[in-house]
């Protein structure tokens, strides 16, 4: 699997669209261990609409795979663990994907400052400038 400096220029490479920052706050604000299933995801970042998912996380996967630092095409599994539980796939941040997140301070300081209803406004981004240009 990827390294923690590699998931991190996924980050850092282009901005980040308002579904994928909501899957990772909501995935980075749980505990370490924790599972989540794929419908709470869904209630939270996507207001239940189950159609728009497989999006999020196709998008997700091409972002990682679309990153020079990335090899081979690892998808969203990069970053996401998967596990059936009770015939539902859980999904919780590998610990890799967690430092990675932890090492952009802007992402942080966005999940920190903002609820995720407003992260849910549409037309919700962060800039590729603020994080290429942080250090």
């Amino acid at each position: 699997m990827a390294n923690s400096h590699a998931l991190e220029q996924v980050l850092r490479r282009t901005s980040i669209p308002r579904g994928q920052i909501t899957l990772l706050k909501e995935l980075y604000e749980r505990d370490r261990d924790e599972w989540v299933s794929s419908s709470e995801i869904i209630d939270r970042i996507r207001w239940g609409n189950e159609e728009r998912f497989p999006g999020v996380l196709g998008a997700f996967g091409n972002r990682i795979n679309a990153t020079a630092e990335i090899t081979g095409e690892p998808g969203s599994s990069a970053f996401l663990e998967r596990e059936r539980i009770d015939g539902e796939t859980h999904y919780r941040l590998r610990s890799e994907a967690r430092e990675a997140i932890e090492s952009v301070q802007v992402l942080v300081d966005t999940f920190d400052q903002h609820s995720m209803s407003e992260l849910l406004e549409p037309g919700t981004e962060i800039p590729v400038g603020q994080l290429v240009d942080e250090t």
